[in-house]
């Protein structure tokens, strides 16, 4: 796997599993899945959830807007596609990271797919 494509996977893995730990409920798993030969290469990442946890009352301080909320747009920057299945036993969040061609421009697109 290409070095640049391994350090985006690992980025987005961090940013879904960060998502999962924080704002839903336990437990998490991850999958990971490589697609593609030797002249493309794609990882799939999914980390799947019991679905979302009641809000939490935090004490101290609130976080900081910079502290937080960027997950969701680091994820579409770095994956081609991205998205949310949602089911009885809880929610996948997934992204697809492809190793880019020398024609095509960097991915970016976010597509919010729910699926019932």
């Amino acid at each position: 796997m290409p070095p640049d494509l391994a350090d985006d996977a690992l980025l987005v893995v961090s940013e879904l599993i960060t998502n999962a730990v924080v704002h839903a409920l336990p437990p998490a798993s991850l999958c990971l899945s490589r697609q593609g030969g030797r002249a493309a290469c794609a990882v799939r990442v999914e980390v799947t959830d019991a679905g979302p946890a009641l809000p939490r009352h935090r004490g101290g301080s609130p976080r900081q807007p910079e502290e937080s909320g960027r997950g969701s747009a680091i994820v579409a920057a770095l994956s081609a596609r991205s998205g949310t299945t949602t089911c009885r036993g809880g929610t996948t969040r997934w992204a697809e990271i492809q190793e880019p061609t020398p024609f095509a421009s960097s991915g970016g697109m976010y597509s919010d797919v729910t699926e019932a």
